[in-house]
């Protein structure tokens, strides 16, 4: 399963965060699948690739709760749920169009013959 979360660089006592996609079997500072964003918790900074966290999110990433925060507060994963919601709405739309497959069954007589 893959995992948007955190991955730490920076100094003793003054972290510096990549928002990263890495498979959650993976160590905290492993390597990763793809780099989509930054956080710097002292300077209140988030800079997040909108384009890359919305594709992965779509293939069934899963954000991490220090991550999903971030998200929201970007603006983001509002963004995401209004899409999924409209993409369900959509197929249930599409499901109630499509005409129902009428089946033609034989009636069979039995005659007795002596």
């Amino acid at each position: 399963m893959v995992k948007i979360r955190l991955t730490r660089l920076g100094k003793h006592k003054v972290p510096f965060y990549r928002i990263v996609a890495i498979d959650s079997r993976s160590r905290r500072d492993g390597a990763y699948i793809n780099q989509v964003g930054t956080y710097e918790p002292f300077k209140g900074e988030v800079k997040i690739n909108e384009n890359d966290v919305l594709v992965l999110l779509n293939q069934g990433a899963q954000p991490t709760d220090t991550v999903r925060s971030l998200l929201k507060k970007q603006g983001i994963w509002k963004k995401f749920m209004e899409a999924k919601l409209a993409n369900k709405k959509a197929n249930a739309v599409n499901k109630k169009e499509k005409p129902a497959k009428k089946t033609v069954t034989k009636k069979t007589t039995k005659t007795n013959k002596k």
